[in-house]
């Protein structure tokens, strides 16, 4: 059995060493400083736009088996963080035009890029660990860079608590597999499990969930991601779109670590179905733009551990992929959403309640009939996940009956077109990632995730309604301060760290 995504080598594309993607960035920010002003400006976005180009030519297919591989797993990550991180540089050079410290923001930018695609590359526990760690670093002078800024400041120090604490327990967690399979190359880490050694494996997966946990901005470490808004948009956008995905890239890489060990997937699949609830919750009531989109991330975040302790790997990358090019987009064009009607003010009538969710369940379970007899042996998507999708279409059917009656025909059509393609994207998911198949899903597990989206969808119904009612009033009150989980985590960051101005 192969780890996630290994593609057949071939020499052909030998020249094309893994670790040669990130080097152009890594470079163009080292050196930037040195470059005038005009020239830094286009050579560190350019030097970006080549690791696309490198990234995209490594999906020729070969797979390496030294410090670094090229698989679809890491060459998918390596062109989604240069792209981005070409089409964010570039937007840099814009946005900060007339900033003094300019040159040193495409300095950090360019190495944080760098140390994200040397992370999605390696293929030895060590390389992995210091690219994770180098990236944090870069990001947190990132978040700095306005100094001046007391909120700046202390989300900085937050972040970097929760990324040295991350780091901490990937090492143990490195540690232990070492110390139980004799290696520190993830392929030949992968290739002692297959071989029936399960040395270690229940502890260090439960620690590097707890590390992805961290990392991706989890309930209840949550709390650092949202208190960064006072950092550039740029920096908002790479992170949302791409740092914060090195947690569930994390799970993806090791899958076979943590299918060994069940309860590390549970734990993974109950923690995010909190995140995810609690995200969503958060985000309808939030009055700033970025910090909704940032709560936003969290409840996105949460759904693809949902979908890694479920065992859909295929279906996790596809949505860390969607979901990092909308979000970068969306933090890029956030200025242009200022005086728009949140979701939570949009009144929903109890008649469009009752057609969006009958007609999103008639369509979801036409659709996934429709697909299972097509394909008997293909259709594996995890029966929560159909319900998941019933409920979203549920609601936007809802919302469009609400406020477009006349336009019935089409919304429906619409609808089923959207069930149709995320149908059809589940059944291609397990050919786009090939994985160790996971542990069977306990069925209060399957009950726990249903549940709590089905209460996420009560709940986003009734918000609307929330100043009708005393009770309405001081829950939308304990929401918008994010159920006062990061007070807590700030009081207990005051004390370990007391506030005051950097040196």
């Amino acid at each position: 059995m192969q780890s996630p995504g290994i593609l057949p080598l071939m020499s052909a594309t030998d020249f094309l060493h893994p670790l040669v993607i990130p080097t152009l960035p890594i470079l163009a920010g080292l050196l930037s400083r040195a470059f005038p002003e005009r020239a830094h400006c286009l050579t560190v976005p350019a030097a970006a736009g080549a690791t696309a180009v490198a990234a995209l030519l490594a999906l020729l297919p070969r797979a390496e088996v030294g410090l670094a591989r090229l698989d679809t797993l890491s060459v998918t990550m390596a062109l989604l963080v240069s792209f981005l991180g070409t089409v964010v540089l570039r937007f840099s050079t814009r946005y900060l035009e007339g900033d003094p410290a300019r040159s040193r923001f495409l300095s950090w930018m360019a190495l944080t890029v760098g140390a994200v695609i040397t992370l999605v590359v390696s293929n030895h526990l060590l390389l992995l660990l210091g690219a994770w760690t180098v990236t944090g670093l870069c990001l947190h002078w990132l978040l700095l860079h306005h100094p001046e800024r007391p909120g700046a400041i202390f989300a900085a120090r937050k972040k970097f608590v929760f990324s040295r604490l991350a780091e901490l327990l990937l090492l143990v967690a490195a540690i232990l597999l070492y110390a139980g399979h004799g290696t520190w190359r993830i392929d030949e880490l992968v290739a002692s499990i297959n071989a029936g050694n399960t040395a270690g494996l229940p502890a260090a997966a439960f620690l590097l969930a707890f590390g992805a946990m961290l990392k991706s901005a989890q309930f209840p470490f949550h709390s650092w991601l949202p208190d960064t808004m006072d950092t550039p948009t740029p920096v908002s956008a790479l992170m949302h779109a791409g740092i914060i995905n090195a947690g569930g890239f994390l799970v993806l890489r090791l899958a076979p670590v943590f299918t060994a060990a069940p309860g590390a997937l549970w734990l993974l699949a109950v923690v995010g179905t909190v995140t995810a609830v609690f995200g969503a919750m958060i985000m309808l009531v939030q009055p700033a733009v970025k910090r909704g989109l940032a709560y936003s991330t969290v409840a996105q975040m949460g759904f693809m551990m949902i979908q890694c302790g479920l065992g859909a790997w295929g279906l996790a990358l596809l949505h860390l992929v969607a979901h990092s090019l909308y979000k970068a987009h969306a933090f890029l064009r956030a200025g242009s959403t200022i005086g728009a009607i949140t979701k939570a003010a949009i009144p929903l009538a109890t008649p469009a309640l009752a057609i969006g969710t009958l007609a999103g369940a008639a369509l979801v379970a036409a659709a996934a009939t429709g697909l299972h007899v097509a394909f008997p042996n293909a259709m594996e998507t995890p029966v929560v996940f159909l319900v998941v999708l019933a409920l979203a279409l549920a609601y936007g059917i809802a919302r469009a009956w609400s406020g477009h009656r006349s336009n019935t025909t089409r919304m429906l059509g619409a609808a089923a077109g959207i069930v149709i393609v995320a149908l059809g994207l589940h059944l291609s998911a397990g050919r786009l990632l090939p994985a160790p198949a996971a542990p069977s899903v306990p069925a209060w597990l399957d009950a726990f995730v249903a549940a709590a989206f089905i209460g996420l969808f009560v709940f986003q119904s009734l918000l609307w309604r929330a100043s009708d009612h005393p009770l309405g009033r001081k829950l939308y009150v304990h929401a918008l301060n994010g159920l006062y989980v990061g007070t807590l985590a700030n009081r207990i960051l005051n004390h370990l760290w007391p506030r005051q101005p950097l040196a």
